[in-house]
């Protein structure tokens, strides 16, 4: 959630409204944040009408639900009256949570009767307290209660579920000395004026029964191995948005001074380091009149600021610390946007870096021109010179600036349009970091760079402040980051897979005084936390306005997860305690583990896609009991896993987990290829009549590319790769009707035809499929082009391509069957012997499933007596996907048939029989496209190329169906599967199998 400046001089979200109770967890909790009459005091100013908040469920209920706390709902919208009966105003048709918030005006004192109409379940409080329960599933009935009500301003709630079919809210009242119920009118119903409703998209979730602070829910309180000392002289409420050290030890912050003037302060803190407290801690004032500044730094005897249009010097003439002069030091474009930042301030090596926002429109959107150039940008700038380089782009509100690990360049960014949810991420020179703007900018021509860390949305942040890189303690090397509206502190363990950073998410520790803008590592190793928020409009609920706070390290031990680590099959959890005897019992029992990708699209936020429960297989602990491995069966590269242990799960001393959740982000898997790159086809050179669209939906980035119904049209992508070698390039296209049918187009690298690729049918335009091709890439920079020449049949739009290295994955080593199972279940068993296997014990199937590969098989046939014959004969063979199998027998020197060895069994003979004679080692290299399916069902047939000990026997063969013993044809991946015929007598052998995924 970013910040979100509004010039009423309220410091509002990016993606939220009005932080009101509509996010209590507990529907029967004081509702702190509701206006409730006389008792509140002044009431903040209002407009006619109540806020209807709907949160989408997606899963069936039977009475109110707590919402898990901050939550972002679907619906956020201002009602005139509260009767309701249509999906239209509810904004979503079934299985939803709606809350409305408001206040109710009385005029006249007295007993108010209310009468509470709802489908399903509903109840209402007024100034905190019940007045009607009609909780449970029914049909649209009504409920009736009375309150006695002073004149003025009563805090109104109502909370509502909908479980299916109809729904209805309607609120009616009887005042005093009045005979009828009537629906509460517009005159006497009021709400915040003036708030930001921000909705984001996607599945909410209620507290369940076994949830508690740190397990499934946000923690509460102060982590015990830290404590925590307030730093705020009496009177002193900074809304603190940088920090800095000098020499002496005292502290320079910067405050945000409101939205839309120029009221930012630089203040300097003795006394706040080591063994302090508000008494002892002195502020001067030495700066005024900035521009709401984001950033401080110390560099060479002299203060440096970054305001919302400029990078400023502070200059004492005299010695008293006050400025005396401002001076410029550089500019950058800056177009008035309330939301136009210039976030952190870091400095190295004569350079100053900064982050740049973009503009956005109250509410989140980005705005659409953009009124100055260059935003969303990671900048650097000469200290001597003022001079300003763009590094990095793609951002959208990065207001997490900081060094990490290698002294790189990390930065957060808060969710929104092309943000599907919040990301650290590793500034370099030239990266794209996917956030699209009007116009264009710089480096959105780019290849987008993966997040180093997804931070969830809702789950583990909302607004995430600057990371810090701890240097000591038992998370030192790792980084924390503060969070404005999710609040307290989050940890990150990052570690490099293939080269790139990846890593998992922790929660650290809750219970400050406010949410948090901005954080520093002080020079006594303490974490300095500064504050800021706007009461009920913005900040983490509950929370002051303004803040300043550090957490020292202690001596308390917290049991919790020190780190989560990537490798082969699952992941290494290391904890800060050995776990317990009891816990270690039947461990692999007590994780959760799901995974999910992300989708970006220019609408705000967005869902989990492809969301699946992984299975652990097992869970092995270190003989110290401080490290478990995780093998997590179905792990995909390009996902987020969320990985729970549920309490109990205790400690050697008997304490609990601190927090039980992580989140880890797997851009590759430790097995696997370095993380894919993908390039957008509007982006790529065109050519012949080639050009960009938006008109079908579904496509990825800001369009894609159509007029392939030219002859001659071209789109080719500049590509880079660190070293030569083989590379799957997976298109992304639609290949609607008109005419309808797979199609076909000439693959080009660097500019020679090295093939043509077929599209199947997509059935629809708006329905995309993603062709893959392995090629053949030199090292660095290189063009593949996709043309309709003579002999294609074009007629395709292309989204974008993938560019993903090779990978080979070794089935059998002649050493286990680890990658093995029997198809009827069960662990494989054939017997090995001089790195062979032998065709005994049933049909074995790998355990990993496959779509598109390239499979490598060797295979040996024994001496057979000349009695045994025919199909007896060392009888066995390949299936791929379990569906087709590629036949293997000893058949050296026989006619080709469609039942001896090379051929598709009972489908087609072999082109040539190229068998060797008994005794020795044979080959398959088999190139395999599965068959392709739309939504009405299959569109091609897989096809096959088979290479016979160097021959190719079958070049691109369809295979109309499959074959005997095969299992049935789907869209689904499926193993491959190696045959015991159970023919008496000696068997065949197997040795050296490898598969490279096409993907």
């Amino acid at each position: 959630m970013s910040p979100l400046f509004r010039p009423a001089q309220k410091f509002h979200p990016a993606r939220r409204g009005r932080r009101s109770v509509a996010w209590s967890a507990a529907l029967l909790i004081v509702l702190s944040g509701l206006v409730t009459g006389q008792a509140r005091g002044a009431v903040p100013p209002q407009e006619p009408g109540v806020t209807l908040r709907v949160f989408d469920l997606q899963t069936g209920l039977d009475k109110l639900c707590p919402l898990k706390p901050g939550q972002t709902p679907n619906v956020d919208k201002l009602m005139p009256v509260i009767n309701w009966t249509a999906d239209s105003d509810f904004g979503i048709a079934d299985r939803f949570v709606s809350q409305v918030t408001g206040n109710v005006n009385i005029a006249a004192a007295g007993r108010h009767e209310f009468r509470l109409t709802s489908d399903d379940g509903s109840r209402l409080l007024i100034d905190d307290k019940l007045v009607i329960n009609h909780d449970g599933l029914h049909a649209s009935t009504p409920a009736t209660g009375s309150i006695e009500l002073t004149t003025g301003y009563h805090g109104l709630r109502i909370d509502h579920f909908d479980n299916g079919g109809g729904q209805e809210v309607k609120l009616e009242w009887r005042p005093p000395n009045v005979e009828n119920f009537v629906v509460v009118p517009n005159s006497a119903l009021s709400t915040d004026s003036g708030v930001v409703r921000v909705t984001s998209p996607g599945r909410k979730e209620c507290e369940a029964s076994s949830d508690s602070p740190g397990d499934g829910l946000p923690l509460t309180t102060v982590n015990p191995g830290y404590t925590l000392t307030d730093l705020r002289p009496a009177g002193f409420e900074p809304q603190v948005t940088g920090m800095d050290w000098l020499p002496d030890g005292r502290l320079a912050i910067t405050t945000w001074g409101g939205s839309g003037v120029v009221q930012g302060e630089v203040h300097l803190l003795s006394n706040v380091t080591g063994n302090t407290d508000p008494t002892q801690v002195r502020t001067q004032r030495i700066a005024t009149g900035l521009r709401e500044p984001m950033g401080i730094k110390y560099v060479d005897g002299k203060l440096y600021v970054s305001e919302k249009n400029r990078l400023v010097e502070l200059n004492d003439t005299n010695g008293d610390w006050m400025t005396d002069n401002y001076r410029t030091v550089a500019t950058w474009p800056y177009g008035g946007n309330f939301h136009e930042f210039a976030f952190g301030l870091l400095y190295r090596d004569g350079s100053f870096y900064v982050n740049l926002s973009v503009a956005i429109n109250e509410g989140g959107a980005t705005t659409d021109p953009q009124p100055a150039a260059n935003r969303g940008t990671s900048i650097r700038i000469d200290k001597a010179t003022g001079a300003v380089t763009y590094v990095a782009g793609g951002l959208r509100t990065p207001n997490g600036l900081g060094w990490g690990p290698e002294n790189d360049l990390f930065v957060t960014d808060n969710q929104g349009g092309w943000l599907p949810a919040n990301k650290l991420v590793r500034i370099q020179q030239n990266r794209f970091f996917n956030h699209y703007t009007n116009p264009p900018g710089q480096f959105d021509s780019r290849p987008v760079t993966t997040p180093v860390v997804w931070l969830l949305h809702n789950e583990i942040a909302n607004s995430p402040s600057n990371p810090v890189l701890l240097s000591s303690g038992v998370f030192s090397g790792q980084m924390v980051y503060g969070d404005v509206t999710y609040g307290g502190l989050q940890r990150v363990f990052l570690e490099k897979i293939n080269g790139e950073y990846q890593g998992a998410v922790f929660r650290l520790t809750q219970g400050l005084e406010s949410g948090v803008s901005h954080l520093s590592l002080g020079p006594d190793g303490s974490i300095y936390t500064g504050g800021i928020g706007a009461g009920g409009n913005w900040g983490q609920e509950g929370k002051l306005r303004f803040g300043l706070q550090k957490l020292t390290p202690n001596t308390t031990s917290t049991f919790d997860i020190r780190a989560m680590r990537a490798v082969a099959g699952g992941f290494e959890l290391e904890y800060t305690q050995p776990i317990s005897t009891e816990t270690a019992t039947n461990l692999a029992t007590k994780y959760r583990a799901q995974q999910w990708r992300y989708h970006p699209t220019v609408e705000y936020g967005g869902p989990k896609v492809d969301e699946e429960t992984l299975n652990v297989t097992s869970a092995t602990v270190s003989a110290d009991r401080k490290k478990v491995n995780l093998q997590i069966a179905g792990l995909k590269a390009g996902r987020v896993v969320h990985l729970r242990s549920p309490r109990p799960f205790a400690s050697e001393s008997g304490t609990p987990l601190w927090s039980t959740e992580a989140w880890y982000t797997v851009n590759s898997l430790v097995d696997g290829p370095a993380a894919s790159t993908t390039y957008e086809a509007e982006k790529a050179a065109l050519a012949g009549n080639a050009g960009t669209n938006n008109n079908h939906a579904g496509y990825l980035g800001t369009g894609f590319v159509d007029g392939y119904w030219n002859q001659g049209a071209s789109t080719t992508f500049t590509v880079s790769v660190p070293s030569a070698g083989v590379y799957n390039a997976g298109l992304r296209y639609s290949n609607g009707p008109n005419p309808v049918g797979n199609k076909t187009l000439s693959v080009y690298v660097n500019g020679t035809k090295v093939k043509q690729t077929r599209l199947a049918s997509t059935g629809v335009w708006n329905s995309w499929a993603v062709e893959a091709e392995p090629l053949q890439l030199a090292a660095g920079t290189n063009t593949i082009s996709y043309r309709y020449d003579a002999g294609d049949s074009g007629h395709v739009n292309l989204d974008n391509v993938t560019i993903t290295a090779r990978q080979r994955i070794q089935l059998f080593n002649g050493t286990n069957l680890d990658a093995w199972e029997k198809v009827g279940g069960g662990a494989a068993t054939w017997p090995i012997s001089g790195g062979s296997m032998e065709t005994l014990g049933g049909d074995i199937r790998t355990k990993q499933q496959y779509g598109d590969f390239k499979l490598h098989v060797e295979w040996y046939e024994p001496h057979y007596p000349p009695e045994q014959t025919g199909q007896a004969r060392g009888n066995s063979g390949v299936y791929l996907q379990e569906r087709y199998e590629i036949q293997v027998l000893e058949s050296a020197g026989l006619p080709t048939a469609n039942n001896i060895a090379g051929a598709i069994y009972d489908k087609k003979a072999a082109d040539a029989n190229v068998g060797t004679p008994s005794g020795t080692w044979q080959t398959y290299d088999i190139t395999f496209r599965a068959a392709r399916y739309d939504a009405a069902g299959k569109v091609d047939n897989a096809r096959v190329t088979v290479v016979w000990n160097g021959t190719t026997v079958h070049n691109d063969v369809a295979i109309d169906g499959g074959t005997g013993g095969g299992i049935s044809e789907t869209a689904a991946p499926a193993a491959i599967r190696l045959q015991d015929h159970n023919d008496p007598g000696d068997n065949p052998r197997f040795r050296n199998i490898w598969i490279e995924p096409i993907a």
